[in-house]
């Protein structure tokens, strides 16, 4: 039987890859958080942002370092799978399954987006009908998909640089002194650092698309860093508006719609608030479903579930039963009426803990592959890599700990009880598994990676 990865279409340029990785990042986060971290570290909250950016950089250069290395369909399953063991590879994916309520949360919090502009709007049937239609959108392609997301991701820019543009005349820079951008204390100004980099984070996603790229091995570490770090100066210059317009104690723990409606007019809000707020998130869902589907896809063809879930459709070049799958997992929650809360604490909670797993198997890159290592575009000593890694490695724990401890006991008794459960899948299953770890993907096809100089054209 013929892989399914072959039918997969490599289709998608640096561009496409871009406006997927910024969707991706851009997120509600910068319009709730940016307030909270206000209150935290003040003025400060500028600095954070930047300083946020770079601590972003140490959780995703490990996986940009394997993509541009061994760029391949289903990165970081195939990744933790094949460096790692095959069982540590699916049970990440069963907690990746988990972490990914987080489809019902971009809706749900789109539609609450609706309600402050329509207040009688309904809330499930708007947040239902928003995820149907990207549904569909990346069922018809990935390429018509990325389309899509180029064209909100270039609204969603243009609105936060007007929030910009208006905003910087504004800004009382007096504030920008060591006691008011340090209110909290440099404890206080390291809670904001850790709290904003949910913000900046997500780029690391496009590695699950490295077989349905066009030159994957220069793009996913280029997009990774040039977005992770775009994008956080970007958020610092909306953080100096939202800090230096009204007083810091007006702005403390409050959204970035009410510093908004300070400076724009009332059309310019009202587009700062679809365009921006809701666009953000209407593009995290999109780029979601874009690349959601990869691992498991992969999982498949291992055996560790019915090779026939994970079938690509000939025509649109897309997994159709997995993406019905992940739609159903963001359609309950958000009938069930299940809070935005749970849903973002646990969802996320799970997908920072789970990501230690990838990003720790990128210190087995340069020992298992060093002639793949050595020839990829983009790579650091093996030494700094391993550097890099434990850094993102407490990070990501530190990250995950803020928002699992955030939970009721029932709901971290019911996440033990899966995890349990999982576990328990992979011992069983995995005795029958017998894929050769050796093999990754390149560009649609599966090739041995001992003889990477036939597998890669080189």
């Amino acid at each position: 039987m013929a892989s399914q990865e072959s039918n997969l279409k490599k289709v998608l340029g640096l561009g496409d890859v871009m406006s997927i990785s910024i969707g991706q990042i851009i997120g509600a986060g910068v319009m709730a958080l940016t307030g909270i971290a206000i209150g935290m570290t003040g003025s400060g909250v500028s600095l954070a942002f930047v300083i946020s950016s770079i601590f972003t950089l140490f959780m995703v250069i490990p996986i940009a370092a394997m993509g541009s290395a061994i760029p391949t369909t289903g990165g970081l399953y195939r990744y933790t799978s094949r460096l790692l063991s095959p069982k540590v590879g699916f049970f990440w994916l069963t907690l990746f399954i988990l972490a990914q309520l987080t489809l019902a949360m971009y809706a749900i919090s789109f539609a609450e987006y609706v309600q402050g502009l329509v207040p009688n709007a309904p809330l499930k049937l708007i947040a239902f009908l928003l995820l149907t239609v990207f549904y569909i959108a990346n069922l018809v392609g990935v390429h018509f998909a990325a389309l899509v997301e180029k064209l909100m991701v270039l609204v969603l820019l243009l609105a936060l640089i007007v929030f910009v543009v208006w905003g910087m005349p504004e800004v009382n820079y007096a504030v920008f002194n060591s006691s008011e951008m340090f209110s909290g204390g440099f404890g206080g100004f390291f809670m904001a650092v850790g709290l904003l980099s949910f913000a900046t984070g997500g780029a690391q996603v496009i590695a699950e698309l490295g077989g349905e790229m066009k030159n994957p091995g220069r793009d996913i570490p280029l997009t990774i860093i040039t977005t992770t770090l775009g994008v956080g100066i970007l958020y610092a210059f909306m953080a100096t508006i939202a800090a230096g317009v009204l007083p810091i104690a007006d702005v403390a723990n409050k959204p970035l719609t009410d510093v908004a409606k300070t400076i724009l007019p009332k059309p310019l809000f009202i587009f700062f608030m679809v365009g921006g707020a809701m666009f953000a998130l209407a593009t995290t869902l999109n780029a979601t479903l874009s690349w959601v589907t990869k691992g498991i896809m992969i999982a498949c063809e291992d055996g560790w579930l019915p090779k026939s879930l994970g079938k690509v459709n000939k025509k649109f070049g897309t997994p159709h039963w997995l993406l019905t799958l992940f739609y159903v997992i963001g359609v309950i929650p958000i009938v069930t009426g299940l809070s935005l809360g749970i849903i973002s604490a646990l969802g996320t909670g799970v997908f920072l803990l789970a990501n230690m797993i990838p990003v720790f198997a990128a210190t087995k890159l340069p020992k298992k592959h060093p002639e793949l290592y050595q020839a990829a575009p983009f790579k650091l000593p093996p030494m700094v890599l391993n550097t890099v890694v434990y850094i993102g490695i407490a990070l990501l724990f530190f990250q995950g700990y803020l928002l699992m401890s955030s939970l009721s006991m029932p709901i971290i008794i019911g996440t033990i009880v899966y995890i349990v459960a999982a576990a328990a899948y992979v011992m069983i299953v995995g005795k029958k598994i017998t894929h050769d770890p050796g093999h990754f993907g390149f560009g649609g096809h599966i090739d041995t990676i001992e003889n990477p100089k036939e597998n890669i054209g080189v």
